[in-house]
């Protein structure tokens, strides 16, 4: 069975995290990598992440498909940033000098560090807000958000968002499905092959969301949604010492971020 996006059900110390922390961090954390933009910086992150991942006993497998295009891509802003950037020293070639021909696209260190820096930025942000959706429980997250004074109207679309991700990825497995058997190959080998795969692609789950949020726009009338400023839930989240500490963690590492970036930490700032 194939890995989907959405929330795993497991009872780890990361799942119990009040989910309005987990929210919090990841906001921090992706503020964090851009007031800071240091590959080394980034590095450590995501490598938190990861370790996030094997704690929570959360498969980190995309299909092969996501696998191949979170992988290439970042390979190509690495790519991309090494042949537009021609400043620093030059450490070799991507072409190098081969019977008078050559060398061409000089490969700098400071291309070298912006792209590291940008390629793994992108990995740290899909892969920390994959994490987030794996470990959150939607439902607990409203509640949270409500504690903290934010009407549940607003935490409720959000709460829709994490719930419809799954669904809407399985809709899109059954699309792809369904055009395979019918001998429609999808394909991003030029423009019009893109504009063909998105029109076979894009209109059959844009009919199917609308009809969905039609049935669930009916289910909350019927359920009175929005008669009374406030609601009752059946689960709530908890706030405890654990949580307090995370938080103080993730401040801490948030004011370094702003103080690497402003110059200050300088012995901090040669590792990092």
């Amino acid at each position: 069975m194939k890995d989907r996006l959405g929330y795993v059900r497991r009872d780890t110390w990361v799942h119990r995290l009040n989910p309005a922390l987990k929210l919090v961090i990841l906001i921090m954390l992706l503020t964090s990598i851009l007031i800071y933009t240091s590959w080394r910086f980034s590095a450590f992150l995501l490598l938190a992440v990861l370790v996030g991942f094997r704690i929570a006993n959360v498969s980190l497998k995309l299909t092969r498909r996501r696998s191949k295009f979170v992988l290439v891509f970042s390979l190509l802003l690495l790519l991309f940033q090494i042949v537009i950037t021609v400043n620093g020293a030059v450490l070799g070639y991507l072409v190098p000098s081969i019977n008078g021909f050559g060398p061409y696209l000089p490969v700098t260190d400071y291309g070298l560090e912006r792209g590291l820096t940008i390629a793994i930025r992108f990995l740290l942000i899909v892969l920390s807000s994959m994490l987030f959706v794996s470990v959150t429980d939607p439902t607990l997250l409203s509640h949270s958000l409500t504690r903290l004074r934010i009407p549940y109207r607003y935490a409720f679309a959000l709460v829709i968002a994490l719930r419809f991700l799954p669904l809407f990825d399985s809709e899109n497995e059954t699309v792809r499905l369904a055009q395979k058997s019918r001998g429609i190959s999808p394909s991003i080998r030029g423009f019009r092959k893109i504009l063909r795969t998105t029109q076979y692609t894009f209109f059959p789950l844009l009919v199917s969301a609308l009809s969905r949020v039609e049935s669930l726009s009916m289910s909350m009338d019927g359920r009175g949604f929005g008669y009374d400023s406030e609601r009752t839930y059946l689960r709530r989240s908890e706030w405890n010492s654990v949580d307090s500490l995370f938080l103080a963690i993730v401040l801490i590492l948030f004011v370094t971020a702003v103080l690497l970036s402003l110059g200050f930490l300088p012995e901090l700032a040669r590792f990092f």
